[in-house]
C-alpha cells in the first residue's frame, strides 16, 4: 500500500534547494544580512565572521505536502583566528511516492573581515540528485526523467557573498549562488542581497532574491523578516514573503530558547496565496563550545551568534 504523491507542485516543495534552516524558515527567507553562526554557511558565507563563536548544530526539516524530510547539520569556528571556517551539510528527500528525488548537499565556506565593517566570504558547494526513473513531471522524458543508478545532478559550484556595516546598527549583504551557472534548476544560479538593521534586541531585514534559472527566466523572490529577543533568552520571529516564480505569498514565525551552552529553535512557514499550498517547519539544536562575542562589525540579533 502506498501514501498519496506531493500535494504541492516540485518547485513549491524543492525551494530551489535551499536548507531550510529555522530561523531562515521564521523569518521567510531573510536572512542575507544577519544570518550568522551556521545560517552563514547556508545563505551568506561573509556573515561567518560576523560573530567570534565555535558552533555545532544539528538539523530537521519537515515539508508535509511536498512530503520532504532532511536531515543534517554544521559546524562553524569564527574564534580560532580571522579567517573564520564552516562546514555543513543536509541529505534530502522528497516525494518518495511521485518523483521520489533524494539529494545530498555539503558545502564548505570560508570569510574574512577587512577591517571591523567590510567582510567577504565563500563557500565550495558540492550536490548529488538521484531521482526516480520514469518519475520526473513529463514522465519518460531526457528533460526531467532520472535514472535507475545514475544521479541527475553530480556539481560543483560555489558561492559569494559581501557585508558592510553603514552604521554600528544598519547593515548591507550581497550574495551570488551556484556561480558556476550549472544550468539546472536544480543548482539555480541567483543572486540576492538585503538591508538590515538591528541594535542586538530587535533585529529586522528586507531582502530580494533572482533566481535566473528554475523557470526559465528571471524570476524575483522578495522577503522580509524580524526578531525579537526577549530577556536575552527567548528570540521571537516573524516573516512575510513573495515569490513571483512560483506565485506565492507566505508567511513564517518561529521561537527559540538561548543558554549559555546551547540553543534550540522552531521555525514554520506557511504559503498563505497560492494554487498548491505548501509548508515548511524546521528545528535546530545548537551547541555553544566557545563564543568571544562580536567580531567588532556592530549589533546582532542572534546574540553572539544564536
Amino acid at each position: 500500500m502506498h501514501a498519496a504523491p506531493s500535494s504541492t507542485s516540485i518547485e513549491q516543495g524543492y525551494e530551489l534547494g535551499e536548507v531550510q534552516h529555522p530561523r531562515s524558515v521564521a523569518l521567510a527567507g531573510a536572512q542575507q544580512v544577519w544570518g550568522g553562526s551556521t545560517t552563514a554557511v547556508f545563505v551568506n558565507p561573509a556573515n561567518l565572521s560576523l560573530y567570534r563563536v565555535y558552533h555545532l548544530e544539528g538539523l530537521a526539516s519537515f515539508g508535509p505536502e511536498a512530503r520532504r524530510q532532511s536531515y543534517g547539520g554544521a559546524v562553524v569556528d569564527s574564534s580560532t583566528s580571522r579567517l573564520a571556517g564552516g562546514f555543513g551539510g543536509t541529505w534530502s528527500q522528497m516525494d518518495p511516492d511521485g518523483i521520489r528525488r533524494q539529494w545530498t548537499d555539503l558545502r564548505l565556506a570560508l570569510a574574512y573581515p577587512l577591517g571591523d565593517r567590510f567582510h567577504l566570504g565563500m563557500t565550495g558547494r558540492y550536490m548529488r540528485v538521484n531521482q526516480g526513473a520514469t518519475r520526473g513531471p513529463f514522465g519518460a522524458s531526457l528533460a526531467s526523467d532520472g535514472t535507475s543508478g545514475e544521479p541527475i545532478v553530480n556539481e560543483f559550484t560555489f558561492d559569494a557573498g559581501a557585508a558592510i556595516a553603514i552604521t554600528e546598527q544598519l547593515r548591507f549583504a550581497v550574495s551570488g549562488r551556484n556561480l558556476t551557472a550549472p544550468g539546472t534548476g536544480l543548482m539555480p544560479l541567483g543572486v540576492a542581497g538585503g538591508l538590515g538593521w538591528s541594535n542586538q534586541t530587535v533585529t529586522a531585514e528586507a531582502n530580494t532574491l533572482v533566481d535566473f534559472t528554475t523557470f526559465g527566466a528571471a524570476r524575483m523572490r522578495m522577503m522580509a523578516g524580524a526578531e525579537i529577543l526577549l530577556a536575552d533568552r527567548i528570540p521571537l520571529r516573524a516573516g512575510y514573503r513573495y515569490d513571483a516564480g512560483m506565485k506565492t505569498h507566505a508567511i513564517g514565525a518561529g521561537a527559540g530558547y538561548v543558554d549559555r551552552r546551547f540553543s534550540i529553535e522552531v521555525g514554520g512557514r506557511r504559503d498563505v496565496v497560492a494554487d498548491h499550498p505548501s509548508t515548511m517547519i524546521s528545528v535546530g539544536l545548537r551547541f555553544f563550545l566557545d563564543s568571544g562575542g562580536s567580531s567588532g562589525s556592530g549589533g546582532g540579533g542572534e546574540s553572539d551568534g544564536f
